[in-house]
């Protein structure tokens, strides 16, 4: 038989191998309630002790079952870990990368596609500009000298507006040379509606019978019927008139059927 003995009262006890090991020796003493290790007081006893009747020990139930509720109460108190259900979405904002771990994706390089895409269309508004570069010299003046520059590597020229429908016949007359019998003199006033410079028109002269039959026709050009000090190179001013006077050399004016005429003006 195994004994301890309490050292708070000296009250000896039975205990077993089977106690001693359940609670690493920790017990409390039944007469005294003294928690003591029974380890450290352990003795061989074959026999009781005469005189002391024998007490049950009492291992430290109690002292574990506090400590146990003590456990509970404060694992109450901590709020349970929430795990995550590896399918669900985790509810933790995401840690931005810090700058120089993120790689910024490389560029397309789209520009050869865009200077390709754009060429066609840049062709296209150069040959626009070379076909309407006399309209445009009339929209925008200011941009003469670089419609010029264009037309060099295109051997093409900048003429004057050559707007028909604005340039009109204001009144005209066509008689005998009183002076030369061989001639006709033709005057009229010709009128540049526009209010831009234009080129001078063409003067188309036929001569009729009397069924309004074309007998002769004949083109007069600019230089013609224009005054020797005039510069033809700035052309019909904007608004402008000319007075026509012009001796026209026709050798069958006395004989001639024709009795009437018509006068139009052109530009080639």
């Amino acid at each position: 038989m195994i004994q301890t003995l309490c050292p708070a009262c000296g009250t000896t006890f039975r205990v077993t191998p089977e106690q001693l090991k359940a609670k690493h020796g920790k017990v409390r003493c039944g007469k005294c309630q003294h928690v003591f290790n029974a380890i450290e007081t352990l003795h061989d006893a074959q026999t009781e002790p005469a005189g002391v009747a024998p007490v049950e020990i009492q291992p430290e139930f109690d002292a574990m079952q506090d400590a146990a509720a003590q456990t509970q109460v404060a694992a109450a108190a901590i709020p349970a870990p929430v795990v995550e259900s590896p399918d669900e979405p985790s509810r933790q904002e995401a840690v931005p990368l810090p700058a120089f771990a993120i790689e910024a994706a490389p560029r397309p390089r789209g520009w050869p596609w865009a200077v390709a895409s754009l060429l066609p269309l840049m062709l296209l508004v150069l040959q626009l500009t070379v076909h309407y570069r006399v309209e445009l010299s009339v929209l925008a003046p200011d941009a003469k000298p670089a419609l010029r520059a264009l037309c060099i590597p295109f051997d093409c020229d900048l003429p004057l507006p050559r707007l028909s429908d604005l340039v009109s016949i204001e009144s005209s007359d066509l008689h005998p040379d009183t002076v030369q019998k061989d001639q006709l003199v033709l005057v009229a006033t010709l009128k540049n509606r526009a209010p831009f410079a234009q080129a001078h028109p063409y003067l188309e002269l036929t001569l009729t019978d009397s069924l309004d039959k074309a007998v002769v026709r004949r083109v007069v050009v600019p230089a013609e019927y224009l005054a020797k000090e005039a510069n033809q190179a700035r052309g019909f001013a904007g608004n402008g008139e000319i007075a026509v006077n012009l001796a026209l050399k026709y050798e069958n004016a006395e004989t001639s059927p024709a009795t009437g005429y018509r006068l139009y003006l052109f530009y080639p």
